[in-house]
């Protein structure tokens, strides 16, 4: 067998761990690898810790800046109610159903790997100490407590001391070195390599890069169905693909890149009377008010509303029944949870805990 390929039996406090394949001990201060390099890396297999239908971006990651420390966590916002889901089988091993620390209300699951998984600001914990989960079941509800600046899941992973080394072996040593030791729960590892989201912003990949930590590539095949393309720039008719949804019924999402460069997706509408193409199209007609058309030329219920430059965003559509289109864009909404469609929630751009 060569050297560069060695089977390690994990084991430690937890009992008997995964078998995995090491590939290859990473130079402690290496930059973040690649997609590539990363698929083919031994990796924790964990499951999405929200359901399949909710949209998980990852808004401030493991190594945040934090006063006098750094963040060691993903948080991920989310609507307070948010089923949360265990990101592997295993036993309950803390309930704290009181907020009365920063965490607020969380649970913690040990999982047979020995990685002990924490979920933590929950509006509501539902499960008990010593209960055995599954993967996928809900723990708890997504809320707001602790010390918080916005709803959010601060999901954590921690290893035992004997584990830092297997850890290390299969992603490398993060240039901060790994977090503190919580007793009863061990060490702090980066989420980032592990757990299964849809998307990291940039400066969540920008911090991984420099300090080393591998980024695992999002979950891209929930959104398989919904393709974004293109509107043209203003001033240019539009495309044969949007032309041809006229006389249609369904929902339409429209995503804008921000001033990083990320995705955000922005809003989310439909149409179940046959207007999919105007109802659309009124979101990218802000000529009505540079000039002033829809206030001395058309009745107050010709403002065209939420508008967008036709160059900054790209969009997807998807045609369904009339009877589908209304239950269809409330999916969406929960799914994707668009910025203007949520006017007044307060943004998770860096919480506190």
């Amino acid at each position: 067998m060569s050297s560069d390929r060695l089977p390690v039996l994990l084991a430690g406090a937890a009992g008997a761990f995964a078998l995995v394949t090491i590939a290859g001990r990473r130079r402690a201060h290496a930059a973040a690898p690649t997609a590539p390099e990363l698929a083919g890396a031994p990796l924790f297999d964990f499951g999405r810790p929200v359901a399949a239908d909710t949209r998980a971006v990852v808004s401030s990651g493991w190594a945040r800046p934090r006063p006098g420390r750094i963040h060691r966590a993903l948080d991920i916002p989310l609507a307070v109610g948010t089923p949360v889901l265990a990101v592997d089988a295993g036993t309950v091993v803390r309930v704290q159903p009181e907020d009365g620390s920063d965490a607020g209300r969380w649970v913690a699951v040990q999982h047979p790997s020995g990685v002990t998984s924490r979920y933590l600001h929950l509006s509501r914990p539902l499960v008990k100490r010593g209960q055995t989960v599954a993967r996928g079941e809900t723990v708890g509800l997504s809320g707001n407590t602790g010390s918080s600046a916005g709803p959010h899941l601060h999901l954590d992973l921690r290893v035992p001391r004997a584990m830092l080394s297997i850890v290390e072996a299969a992603i490398g040593r993060p240039r901060t070195g790994w977090g503190p030791e919580l007793r009863p729960f061990g060490h702090s590892i980066p989420g980032e390599p592990w757990i299964p989201v849809d998307e990291h912003r940039a400066v969540v990949l920008r911090e991984a890069a420099e300090v080393g930590i591998p980024v695992r590539p999002p979950d891209t095949r929930r959104n398989a169905g919904l393709v974004y393309r293109s509107v043209g720039a203003r001033g240019e008719p539009y495309p044969d693909w949007l032309q041809r949804i006229k006389g249609s019924s369904g929902v339409y999402v429209i995503r804008q890149r921000d001033r990083n460069g990320d995705p955000v997706i922005v809003y989310v509408g439909e149409s179940h009377s046959g207007r999919l193409y105007e109802t659309l199209t009124r979101h990218l007609q802000g000529w009505r008010r540079w000039k002033s058309f829809w206030k001395d030329q058309y009745a107050e219920g010709h403002d065209p509303g939420l508008t967008y430059p036709r160059e900054s965003v790209d969009v997807a559509v998807r045609v369904t029944s009339a009877s589908d289109a209304i239950d269809e864009e409330a999916r969406l909404i929960r799914r994707l949870q668009p910025r203007d469609n949520l006017l007044g929630r307060r943004a998770l751009e860096d919480a506190p805990f």
